[in-house]
């Protein structure tokens, strides 16, 4: 914690979901291959550590791509709508401390926002099924953005729907496309890697943690 009487550097946490909140990255993992089969192929989770973190058309494009599937983009992101949302509703329970984190902050009175390049729809699928639903102050998902992570308007966003500046923020991150996004917007970052699907340490990051239960809350707690 910060000295008493000393105002933390930061004033707000912005979190992004999959690998972070929760570990649904194998939902979108097992619902891509679901399709997959459709048209006779599958893809390993090597192969697919490429799309973590990308926006779902640039993910269904270079699978499009990778596997010379005689499909548009237009078509398979409507098929791919009903196994996706399907998995994403199955219980799932919250990454270990992501619970304890959130309660500890609103405690505190430090705003709380859920950074997302999942569209707005799942978003709502995945907190419900981690029972997580109502634990944030504002959303930046997908659908409220022209453009999504890599690119800092998803942080940007979240920041303005809790009154702040970005720099004024610290996100919590997993992926490269979203710490790009995060440092780009000029967050503190913090990149936690609790999941198999974790990048390696980015350049830029401030801290790099294995658990939510490490995250630095003196950066804006007293």
């Amino acid at each position: 914690m910060t000295a008493p009487g000393r105002r933390p550097p930061y004033r707000a946490v912005l979190f992004d979901m999959d690998g972070v909140i929760t570990d649904s990255e194998p939902a979108f993992f097992a619902a891509v291959n679901d399709i997959l089969a459709r048209y006779g192929t599958s893809i390993g989770i090597d192969e697919y550590a490429r799309f973590l973190g990308t926006a779902t058309p640039v993910t269904w494009s270079g699978l499009i791509a990778l596997r010379s599937l005689p499909v548009s983009l237009e078509d398979v992101l409507v098929e791919y709508e009903t196994p996706l949302m399907a998995r994403l509703r199955e219980p799932r329970p919250p990454l270990p401390g992501a619970r304890e984190l959130l309660e500890r902050l609103r405690s505190h009175g430090v705003p709380v926002a859920l950074c997302t390049a999942s569209y707005s729809r799942w978003v709502e699928a995945v907190l419900g099924g981690a029972g997580l639903a109502g634990m944030f102050d504002a959303l930046s998902t997908a659908d409220m953005v022209e453009r999504t992570k890599p690119d800092p308007a998803p942080y940007a966003l979240a920041a303005s729907k809790l009154g702040l500046e970005a720099s004024a923020c610290v996100a919590v991150e997993d992926s490269v496309s979203g710490t790009t996004s995060a440092l780009a917007a000029g967050c503190h970052v913090v990149q936690l890697r609790a999941t198999a699907t974790a990048a390696p340490p980015v350049a830029g990051v401030a801290h790099v943690i294995h658990a939510l239960e490490a995250f630095p809350l003196e950066l804006v707690v007293a």
